[in-house]
């Protein structure tokens, strides 16, 4: 059985795993700098807010080989995954190149009025798209389970950090670098490179 290599419908692999890998990468530092192992600097504030960018071309890469089957509600878990993803990087480009340039009273005073609101919003269907995501990877079960169950579990507390224990944030940052590492490895197996005959898939960049 062929693998279709260059088809308009198959979106590229190994470039959403090495996405993947530079998005684990920046979570290790983010990690690393909230748990003061990694100091501060304007480089790792820069480049903090890449982690939730460069994933949502990992999840595309991961829908395309794992979601086959699932169609209707894989749908609708990307769709709110990738919402999700794009609306934290941008809470995450606030906080690192916005929120580090003011004090403290400043930024209360910007989260009490609609700023706010879009982080709570943001967070919230970052966690809802996150979760279902993980859902759908289940019900197919061509995804490995470790790192998709880490993943789940990791982004609870991201999704509520404004309630989460410093330590605990600082773990689930780490727990969920591993499982994205993890994930964008998987890709790299050509193994899983959707087939013409596995069924349904979903299709993401039909033309």
């Amino acid at each position: 059985m062929t693998t279709p290599k260059n088809s308009s419908t198959n979106f590229p692999l190994r470039f959403a795993a090495i996405a993947g890998i530079l998005a684990s990468a920046i979570l290790f530092v983010n990690a690393g700098k909230r748990a003061g192992l990694i100091p501060l600097s304007p480089l790792t504030q820069l480049v903090a807010p890449l982690a939730q960018a460069l994933a949502i071309v990992l999840i595309v890469g991961i829908a395309q080989v794992a979601l086959r089957t699932t169609r209707r509600f894989a749908a609708i878990a990307v769709g709110v995954n990738l919402v999700g993803l794009a609306a934290a990087t941008g809470t995450e480009w606030v906080i690192n190149l916005v929120f580090a340039q003011l004090d403290a009273s400043t930024i209360t005073s910007l989260r009490s009025g609609p700023l706010g609101i879009a982080f709570l919003v943001a967070s919230v269907v970052f966690l809802a798209g996150s979760l279902l995501f993980c859902i759908a990877l289940f019900r197919d079960g061509a995804a490995p389970k470790i790192p998709t169950a880490a993943y789940a579990l990791a982004s609870i507390p991201i999704g509520l950090r404004n309630l989460a224990p410093e330590i605990v944030l600082d773990s689930a940052l780490a727990v969920l670098a591993g499982s994205v590492l993890w994930l964008a490895l998987w890709l790299f197996n050509p193994v899983n490179a959707p087939r013409s005959s596995a069924g349904p898939t979903l299709k993401l960049a039909q033309h």
